[in-house]
């Protein structure tokens, strides 16, 4: 895709141009339309690909800087740094590390991925934005370091192994995803978000600049007025930001909460985004007409883009390469076929990601119930708790009883997606070394450390680190950048992660007339926007080919892919498992997405050891 990509050497043999224009090559062979100059001088070399898609380049007496992606408020940025108010992004951000190096992150607003290059020092400074919405890899094999935004451009230099890391497999197959730094290669590492890598003399430094910050325990609920105010005046800011001056945008519609606010926020400011949504031919239960239902009501000009069987598995292949790197989630396919229609309407893009992981979903109700249910117990005077505590140990069978204390969601494991459990791993690998059983454990821990807020405030930071950052951003971006679109998250802005995260976790999650509503803040800010049928109707999720599409429809697809899974080219899954899974589709719900991430993985496999990923 579109971005950029280098090659430092820490010997006296420097980089070879042929792997530089390879690497660029591979940029603009999935969505990149221009190509800037390249550079190289010394142990460098340099090279990015598509200003259509954000990517700037800086070439100064100073410093080499590369910029992937959008700064938003740059008017802001620039009175601050006392330039021009139409400094183009590129140029801001190498005056705001001129002015506070590495510090300057408190000061950007943006998503981005950053490269600069010090002349005098040679020390290189690679940076990825707080939220993580625009990915960045990289390697070190020896005396030579490589890095770019696309992982099938990083590994256009000949000396990168492809090898898999089977000790990741594990993780994929829990979570549909491997989190950053780690990768499914064994000598590439993703830049986590909010994280910046400085080279200096063959040292690597990786650090955290920022983390989000919670409610601490206890902390009040605001007033619902105010705060719908707040959260109404920063998504109007924040679209606004983010409008493009002399280009087209487009709207991905689900008709919930995330995507009506901005399409409410757009319309408040004189701007109605064609709308667009995707659905099966073949959906028993279609949801698209929730979303023309409020694309009526906003007044938008409403497109509903219809995807046949034929269509979904012609398009695979194709979407894994452009993927880059395997994320096991249904949607991803329609999510590039979306794109797809979207890029011949418009170049930019926006989407509602975001509003589940910072203002609670639905997989929060359970956790919501049981935290107010331990509340009440332990209110209760010592004799009858304990009574009360026996009485759940003795219904939940001698498990342990989590009601009677206040719920950790790392006990729980909860964060991101369940898929294969320890169990089903065992079946499936090939190997008993690789089913890491506590694998969810040591993936979710780091994401409830040093946290000082409540249990569902650090459930919803798991989920913002799993499931936002690692899943849906990354398909989000990645699907759109395929066809040239620039994809913009206004739930991401700065001002509203900072008043989601400041808000206690019961503001978020509430009861009301019996029933509990998770994402409160939205649902009380769009009452008076759309009717309460619409308010408060459960969370839509893309459309995706799971169990029914591939029971029925999809039956051909699926034996295909069951097939070429059998035959077991990577010597990593055991065949009469898979063959299991296959008969289960029609009765065992959830057994579609398994079936899916398998696919996916297989598909990723089999471009690398084709080259299908290296040309």
């Amino acid at each position: 895709m579109s971005g950029f990509a280098g090659l430092l050497h820490f010997g006296n043999t420097p980089p070879v141009k042929r792997t530089l224009n390879s690497m660029a090559a591979r940029l603009k062979a999935t969505g990149g339309s221009t190509q800037n100059p390249s550079w190289m001088e010394g142990p460098l070399a340099l090279t990015s690909v598509g200003k259509n898609l954000g990517t700037q380049f800086l070439d100064d007496t100073h410093q080499v800087v590369l910029l992937y992606g959008n700064l938003y408020d740059t008017q802001t940025l620039a009175k601050r740094l006392n330039r021009p108010p139409n400094t183009p992004p590129v140029q801001l951000l190498s005056a705001a590390f001129k002015a506070y190096g590495t510090g300057m992150t408190r000061y950007l607003e943006g998503s981005y991925s950053a490269c600069i290059w010090e002349k005098r020092t040679q020390t290189l400074h690679l940076i990825r934005d707080p939220m993580g919405s625009r990915p960045l890899f990289w390697t070190r094999t020896n005396n030579r370091f490589a890095f770019a935004t696309d992982l099938p451009a990083l590994i256009q230099a000949p000396w990168v192994r492809t090898e898999i890391d089977r000790r990741n497999l594990a993780e994929y197959l829990s979570f549909r995803v491997v989190h950053a730094p780690r990768t499914l290669l064994r000598d590439v590492r993703s830049l986590p978000a909010s994280h910046l890598l400085r080279v200096h003399s063959d040292q690597l430094e990786v650090r955290r600049y920022t983390s989000l910050t919670y409610a601490p325990i206890n902390t009040a609920s605001p007033k619902e007025s105010d705060l719908v105010d707040q959260l109404q005046s920063a998504m109007n800011a924040s679209v606004r930001r983010r409008l493009p001056n002399n280009s087209p945008a487009a709207l991905y519609l689900s008709g919930g909460l995330g995507s009506t606010a901005i399409a409410a926020a757009a319309r408040t400011l004189k701007r109605k985004l064609p709308s667009f949504t995707i659905s099966f031919a073949d959906d028993p239960h279609p949801e698209s007409p929730f979303a023309g239902r409020v694309a009526k009501l906003l007044g938008l000009e409403h497109h509903q883009v219809i995807i046949g069987t034929a269509q979904l598995a012609q398009s695979f292949d194709e979407y894994v390469q452009g993927l880059g790197q395997p994320v096991g989630n249904p949607a991803g396919l329609l999510q590039a076929l979306l794109a797809k229609e979207v890029s011949s309407h418009a170049s930019v893009a926006f989407c509602g990601d975001g509003s589940i992981e910072l203002f609670g979903g639905r997989m929060l109700a359970g956790l919501a119930r049981d935290i107010r249910t331990a509340e009440r117990i332990a209110r209760l005077p010592a004799p009858l708790r304990m009574t009360v505590n026996q009485s759940f140990r003795a219904i939940q069978g001698g498990k342990k009883n989590t009601r009677s204390s206040t719920p950790n969601g790392w006990d729980l494991e909860l964060g991101g997606t369940h898929l294969f459990t320890t169990a089903e791993r065992e079946q499936l690998l090939d190997d008993p070394d690789w089913v890491h059983p506590n694998v969810r454990g040591r993936v979710l821990e780091p994401f409830y450390q040093g946290l000082d807020t409540d249990p569902i405030n650090a459930v919803l930071n798991a989920y913002i680190h799993s499931m936002l950052m690692e899943d849906s951003l990354m398909r989000s971006h990645r699907t759109a950048a395929m066809y040239g679109v620039d994809m913009r998250f206004p739930l991401l802005d700065n001002a509203i992660v900072a008043i989601a995260t400041g808000l206690p976790g019961h503001s978020k999650v509430q009861r009301r007339r019996g029933s509990l509503h998770s994402r409160w803040p939205l649902r009380a800010m769009l009452k008076g926007v759309l009717p309460p049928p619409l308010v408060n109707r459960p969370k839509r999720w893309m459309p995706a080919p799971l169990d029914h599409w591939l029971a029925g429809p999809g039956r051909l697809f699926m034996e295909d892919r069951v097939a070429r899974l059998k035959r077991n080219r990577h010597g990593l899954f055991a065949p009469q498992y898979i063959e299991q899974l296959r008969l289960q589709i029609n009765t065992r719900p959830g057994t579609g997405p398994r079936l899916w991430s398998l696919f996916i993985l297989d598909a990723w496999l089999s471009a690398l050891e084709d080259n299908r990923l290296r040309g």
